[in-house]
């Protein structure tokens, strides 16, 4: 019987030794990493921001996988502010890789938040440019998902300085100027259909139908006083095209002393030069009397505004378009109209050579070869 109790004492014991001994084998203590969480992206001097690029990735942050240790989970948490002590933190993003990417998107937010913008006219307090900025982060590492961790660690505070691009007014800066008058055939005496000049680094431009009469230039729509002359522009210096004149009227305005069509007509205040320039099209290839060969190109006069017009005698063979002469570089072939939506004449086709040329099949003889972009259209007849 004595045997029997110290027998089944040890049994009980070896028992109670094992039940604590087997638990404390699954118990794992994460201690912190030594070097923490470390950054080790390059940064840029400045980020350039734009709503055209909001979609592209402004930065990658990088740091070391934080060692605990002990075979665990950690995740990783981004948080960006504007104030230097962090004490406007928000949470950016969140992942269990060592890096996260930070798009130029969530800069403008914070650009935003800063009260930036891209308006070159806006200015800070101080009268400088009201679009930079700079914007700090940090990364907070911990175990698992967190919950019930004590155990958190932050990378150093880093910042990055941002730059919304301005964007400068159209036309360069400069406000358009216009043309009224019977020289303009499109305008004539009326504000209800003024030719407008664009603007750009102060140099005016805008494709115009020319006929044998006067005209004017306006600095003001509607404003009939704002009117500028041929003595006004000869007085301040410019060298005004030959085939303008002054019209030695009441008003002493401009007179088109050309061939009526339509020019490019460019008021170059920089230079102090008014000049015209004829636009138009040219067709080289063996479907024309010129053949192959820039000698003899069959000219298209642009006869209205985005109307250019040919008649000539056409063969059943190739030909293109070019809208600079003696550049052969400057070809536009039958894919090109068709891509940019053209309804193309039956009588012409792809001609499946190297260069895609357009192809006649209709009745070789004369005739009349009309592109119109205006309706996007090529028509032969």
């Amino acid at each position: 019987m004595k045997k029997f109790l110290i027998s089944l004492l040890a049994l009980s014991t070896l028992i109670a030794f094992q039940g604590c001994e087997e638990p404390n084998e699954l118990i794992f203590v994460a201690s912190p990493d030594g070097d923490g969480v470390v950054i080790t992206t390059t940064f840029s001097d400045v980020y350039l921001l734009s709503l055209e690029t909001a979609d592209n990735v402004a930065e990658r942050i990088v740091w070391n996988e934080v060692d605990l240790g002990v075979e665990t989970n950690v995740t990783y948490e981004f948080y960006g502010a504007l104030e230097s002590d962090f004490s406007d933190s928000v949470l950016v993003g969140s992942t269990s890789s060592n890096n996260i990417a930070l798009s130029v998107d969530q800069l403008l937010d914070f650009a935003r938040d800063l009260g930036l913008d891209s308006d070159p006219a806006t200015t800070d307090a101080d009268g400088n440019p009201n679009n930079t900025g700079t914007v700090y982060f940090r990364v907070k590492a911990f175990p698992g998902a967190g919950t019930g961790n004590s155990m958190i660690m932050f990378s150093d505070l880093f910042s990055m300085d941002i730059e919304w691009i301005e964007i400068q007014p159209v036309g360069g800066g400069c406000d358009p100027i216009w043309v009224v008058g019977a020289g303009a055939a499109d305008a004539g005496w009326d504000w209800a259909t003024p030719v407008e000049f664009t603007c750009e680094d102060n140099v005016y431009s805008a494709k115009i139908k020319l006929v044998n009469d006067a005209f004017r230039f306006f600095l003001s729509e509607g404003d009939w006083a704002s009117g500028q002359n041929y003595p006004y522009y000869a007085g301040e210096g410019y060298t005004i095209d030959p085939l303008f004149e002054d019209a030695q009227d009441g008003d002493n305005n401009f007179q088109f002393v050309g061939d009526p069509g339509v020019y490019l007509l460019t008021v170059d205040d920089v230079n102090k030069t008014i000049t015209l320039e004829e636009t138009p099209l040219w067709l080289v290839g063996a479907a024309t009397p010129g053949g192959w060969d820039w000698a003899a190109p069959t000219k298209a006069p642009e006869v209205e505004v985005g109307v250019w017009q040919t008649s000539f005698d056409i063969a059943n063979e190739t030909f293109r378009f070019f809208t600079v002469r003696d550049d052969w570089g400057s070809g536009l072939n039958y894919p090109y109209y068709l891509g940019e939506g053209y309804t193309i004449d039956a009588d012409f086709e792809d001609a499946l050579d190297g260069d895609n040329n357009f192809r006649y099949i209709g009745a070789p003889g004369n005739v009349t070869v009309t592109l119109n972009t205006n309706d996007q259209t090529i028509v032969v007849e």
